[in-house]
């Protein structure tokens, strides 16, 4: 078996994972609990083989569904089913190598600063450099698993600003009910995090056709999480703070810089 995991969280991670989480505040009663969750995985009769069976990356799925482990167990496997068949976007997070203008360009990128709650913040460009849909959502997720091997996105959730402004006609084509309909599933049943809200800001006609499309694939509560500002960044501060957000939102933090974080994705697949 691997190392076992060893609970370093902080005072207030680990508040916020007992109270909202419902994980066990006893080291020994959460080994417990990844020990049973795993043991629930062997049984399963789907005969899902395991990516990584270390604590650690179990216990990502028992907080996204709050220690319930037969919706942490469907999920699992929903994220194993979609890893294994979904090739032409998960081969490219297999190999970043594959999308090394958008992880040069930043069209994901997640901000140094949290969120007004404590979650993380991943700014999104769509359309800022000619790329497919296919490598942008390999991009997103290439993004979230590297946030989610930190403690505090798994306890504290994600943030997501996405900034419309250079979304094209083209792009849009390919966004079909097809590709909607996986997308939706991936982030809904199999997504292993705890997505808090997506911010739209400049969206304009061409959002409004794609949206249309996603929306008929959303359950209501995602589609709750959605927040429209348009160019009205005002708003956006109730969500982050001004003094975090880039100078594209007239905030006060520091320009975008896609080296930071491609120095974070580097060490996942040193051929970049």
């Amino acid at each position: 078996m691997n190392e076992r995991y060893e609970c370093k969280l902080t005072t207030a991670e680990l508040k916020k994972a007992v109270d909202e989480l419902k994980e066990p505040l006893d080291n020994s009663e959460r080994l417990a609990a990844i020990d049973d969750f795993r043991q629930a995985i062997h049984n399963h009769s789907s005969n899902t083989k395991l990516l990584d069976e270390s604590d650690s990356f179990l216990l990502r799925f028992l907080r996204s569904k709050k220690f319930n482990q037969e919706k942490a167990l469907n999920k699992l496997i929903s994220y194993h089913e979609s890893y294994e068949t979904w090739n032409e976007v998960f081969d490219k997070v297999r190999s970043p190598v594959l999308i090394r203008p958008l992880i040069e360009a930043g069209v994901i990128l997640p901000l140094e600063g949290l969120a007004k709650d404590g979650s993380r913040v991943v700014v999104g460009r769509p359309g800022i450099i000619d790329h497919s849909w296919t490598d942008m959502m390999a991009m997103i997720i290439l993004t979230v698993e590297t946030l989610l091997k930190e403690e505090h996105s798994q306890i504290y959730g994600l943030t997501v600003i996405v900034d419309q402004a250079y979304f094209s006609m083209e792009l849009a084509k390919q966004y079909t009910p097809t590709v909607a309909k996986k997308w939706g599933n991936f982030m809904q049943n199999a997504f292993p995090g705890r997505l808090k809200m997506m911010n739209i800001t400049n969206q304009g006609k061409v959002f409004d056709i794609i949206f249309t499309i996603a929306q008929q694939f959303m359950k209501e509560k995602m589609k709750q999480r959605f927040q429209f500002h348009g160019t009205e960044f005002s708003t956006l501060y109730d969500v982050v703070d001004k003094s975090v957000l880039p100078p594209m939102f007239a905030g006060g933090g520091p320009e975008l810089d896609p080296e930071y974080w491609k120095s974070h994705l580097v060490s996942e697949d040193t051929a970049l």
